[in-house]
């Protein structure tokens, strides 16, 4: 299952990849998100870009027909590999790992220029290959991670008009 959102905000693409890239900015942006237990385990940039990688916990309403592998809370690792590229842009592969459930998360966030700001370009896939309720639950971890990405926007919209 993919999923993509292109995101505009009315700062440059420097504002945006420090609120991805600061280890404070993560840990309130993931308070903001409704996480709990939020440990930031990597947050170190480079000459070639940063690398991110955080867990926490993350509460889920599961329907009883996935009681079985998801729990009302689920610690989520995430691990981003940002790169600066030629023309102010910064893209991050990012994989998303939630404890003991069999899907697979993966994706890239794109941060580009544009008029009066910057865009960022969200792709990711959703799998899980268990026979019969495994569509069910990469469609519900889909929608999850929908809400998650409307939300995360949410706050960063609000953070950097407020900074």
């Amino acid at each position: 299952m993919k999923i993509s959102a292109n995101h505009r905000y009315l700062h440059n693409t420097d504002a945006l990849y420090s609120m991805f890239t600061d280890s404070k900015e993560i840990k309130a942006k993931q308070e903001a998100l409704g996480a709990r237990n939020i440990r930031v385990l990597e947050c170190e940039r480079d000459s070639d870009g940063a690398t991110v990688r955080f867990v926490r916990e993350l509460p889920a309403e599961v329907p009883g027909i996935l009681s079985r592998f998801l729990q009302p809370w689920n610690s989520v690792e995430q691990s981003e590999r940002w790169r600066s590229l030629n023309g102010g842009i910064f893209k991050a592969d990012l994989t998303i790992d939630v404890a003991n459930v069999p899907v697979t998360v993966g994706g890239t966030l794109e941060l580009k220029s544009a008029d009066d700001g910057c865009v960022n370009e969200v792709r990711m896939v959703i799998d899980c290959g268990i026979p019969f309720v495994g569509k069910t639950l990469a469609e519900f971890v889909a929608a999850d991670c929908k809400r998650l990405i409307a939300a995360e926007y949410k706050y960063l919209t609000d953070r950097l008009a407020s900074a």
